[in-house]
């Protein structure tokens, strides 16, 4: 399943193009820590303190994380070939940077180096809508609907990162003289930062998805047409 192929799903399914839960799941994290060989120097041995030092979990990662569910990652590594499973589809896909196999959302997968063919394979590849951590996070959602969340403070950098994906200007009513704009959670859950789930935008526009003049799957529809045009 390449980029294409995932996108596709999550549009047909109405769904973000990226895993709204990248920064507070730990079978991502796992999946980093393990493709890209942490524990060399990792005299802790601890995955989340690990990440944290490089940037590439948040802070108050273990306040919000969502815990795996069921088997965790598995990776068994030789000089000359490897062999993974259970991990993390969107790290191979979209991370070149931690991925084993680059460009297939692919959670099980090997390598040898003497086979005459096909030296990396991707055996399974799977959605993130698949994922049990993502189930478990739309089943916490469901069932704590109505209950007040704590609304966490947004990063400045996630802040640039979402004015930068609109240039500058309301990516609805594509007003650019916006005095000060806003920032709108897609899930409804002001506990979840990820960059996927935010939408930066003017303050009346804003009222108006509040007020669902603007429905959700718009909304998303417009998200995810704005990461397309950021994907890496």
């Amino acid at each position: 399943m390449n980029q294409e192929e995932y996108s596709a799903v999550s549009l047909a399914n109405n769904l973000p193009l990226r895993c709204p839960i990248l920064n507070i799941c730990t079978r991502r994290a796992y999946t980093i820590y393990f493709n890209s060989e942490y524990v060399k120097n990792d005299v802790e041995n601890n995955v989340v303190k690990a990440l944290q030092k490089d940037g590439t979990l948040p802070l108050n990662f273990e306040e919000n994380q969502i815990e795996l569910q069921g088997e965790g990652p598995n990776l068994i590594r030789g000089e000359n070939h490897f062999y993974f499973s259970n991990m993390c589809p969107e790290v191979n896909l979209f991370d070149n940077n931690n991925s084993l196999i680059q460009d297939f959302a692919c959670i099980e997968g090997d390598y040898d180096k003497y086979r005459t063919s096909d030296q990396k394979r991707a055996i399974k590849c799977q959605h993130f809508s698949k994922c049990p951590e993502f189930n478990k996070y739309i089943f916490d959602l469901n069932l704590n609907k109505g209950n007040k969340k704590r609304r966490q403070s947004i990063p400045q950098k996630t802040k640039s990162l979402l004015q930068k994906e609109i240039n500058s200007k309301c990516p609805i009513c594509l007003n650019e003289d916006v005095g000060h704009f806003q920032i709108h959670h897609i899930d409804e859950n002001p506990e979840n930062n990820a960059l996927q789930n935010l939408l930066m935008l003017c303050p009346n526009c804003h009222s108006k998805i509040t007020k669902n003049d603007i429905s959700k799957k718009d909304v998303i529809n417009l998200k995810n047409n704005l990461l397309k045009k950021n994907i890496v």
